[in-house]
């Protein structure tokens, strides 16, 4: 077994921007690039969502979307994915499933449930799930936390490899939500093709000049969907606040979704509409770290952001609230400032320092962007090839 390649069936609910996505298409391309024969199933991004399925190979060879799949609990479409779902696992005969997001982490080790009960020990395939965050506080009410753990609980007891992104994200997988034990939690960082972000470099004023921006304005932004758990809402509060002390601060919101329109009358009632620009979707990230000053992120609850890391990486000082994985991506007053969750007021601070502390601020950045090498595809690639080695020789031996 350690010296073929192995079949692998990977799925995730949908290729929307974010980390997820960009981690499951990554992880499919490079393995079979190591001579892995693995499928891609994925479904239907929600209405509203930019998708990531141009990052694909063009030939879509060993990728499968199921149109029934998608983020939202439709039973009768989530019967239909899950039958999908089982008939490509029995005819993959995979020695791996892996399975990424929540809807996808259920059906799909449904799924392998269903395949493995029906093999010897040894053709039986490893199941991996990994947590890119959790929905278990801050989406449902307490009823639905309540099931979603219980559900997740269950679905563990079935799952041979949980990975969790980061050291805060397995300490609360195992003590404070009691998903899995110790043993089966294994921490392995995200990882990204960070390439065009390091190589970013000076300040470059043409995109705030597409916003109408001045060059000399203090220009943070913040990237990513446009949903209630992000908390824009704060981080354009904080600004208002802070604009006394730093005039010259500036605000790009950068991606889009349901929240968008209630941010932009927010953002018209406090009398910002001069000083916060919505850009929408960019895929030109890099161009867009180059024309910032700072990058915040006002989540409250969060997995590993992507946004910080590659923000990081192109040596943009950040300001972000320290929930879920962030501390274990920034550490405060060296590699960027943590705030607390829904504290406008010490958000606008933070920003206020950094606009007035260039030089402090350049200290930070500057250490940011040499730590986040460990973020670099090729780690994640090596770490995941060794989890499913070793898990094989556990699970069959």
């Amino acid at each position: 077994m350690s010296q073929r390649p192995l079949r692998v069936v990977r799925a995730i609910a949908r290729l929307n921007v974010g980390g997820p996505a960009r981690q499951a298409i990554l992880l499919h391309t490079a393995l079979r690039s190591r001579g892995f024969d693995t499928v891609l199933v994925h479904g239907t991004v929600s209405p509203g969502e930019a998708d990531l399925e141009d990052l694909l190979p063009a030939d879509r060879d060993g990728v499968l979307k199921v149109p029934e799949l998608g983020a939202r609990i439709r039973p009768l479409d989530d019967l239909r994915a899950l039958a999908a779902m089982t008939r490509t696992v029995f005819r993959e005969r995979p020695d791996v499933v892996h399975t990424h997001t929540a809807k996808a982490g259920a059906l799909g080790r449904l799924s392998a449930l269903a395949y493995n009960l029906t093999r010897r020990r040894s053709r039986r395939c490893l199941v991996v799930h990994t947590f890119h965050g959790h929905v278990f506080e801050g989406y449902f009410g307490a009823a639905g936390n309540a099931a979603l753990r219980t559900s997740e609980r269950l679905l563990a007891r079935v799952t041979d490899r949980i990975v969790a992104l980061s050291p805060r994200q397995q300490s609360a997988l195992v003590e404070r939500f009691r998903i899995a034990p110790a043993r089966r939690v294994h921490v392995v960082p995200l990882g990204l093709d960070l390439d065009a972000f390091i190589d970013v470099g000076a300040i470059d004023g043409t995109f705030r000049e597409t916003l109408g921006f001045p060059r000399q304005a203090f220009l943070v932004g913040c990237v990513g969907r446009l949903v209630q758990i992000k908390d824009v809402g704060t981080l354009i509060e904080a600004v208002r606040i802070a604009l006394p002390e730093a005039p010259s601060l500036r605000l790009a919101v950068v991606g889009d979704g349901p929240e968008r329109a209630a941010l932009e009358r927010r953002v018209q009632e406090l009398g910002l509409h001069e000083r916060a620009a919505f850009t929408g979707w960019r895929r030109d990230l890099p161009a867009v770290y180059a024309g910032l000053d700072a990058v915040a992120l006002s989540s409250r609850n969060e997995g590993t952001p992507v946004a910080l890391i590659e923000a990081m990486a192109s040596g943009r000082p950040v300001v972000a609230t320290a929930v879920g994985g962030v501390p274990d991506v920034v550490e405060h007053e060296r590699t960027g400032l943590l705030v607390p969750p829904g504290d406008a007021r010490r958000f606008a601070a933070a920003l206020v320092r950094l606009a007035r502390d260039p030089a402090g601020s350049a200290r930070m950045a500057a250490q940011a962007r040499a730590e986040v090498e460990r973020y670099r595809f090729p780690h994640l690639l090596d770490a995941i090839e060794a989890l499913y080695r070793s898990g094989l020789d556990s699970r069959r031996g």
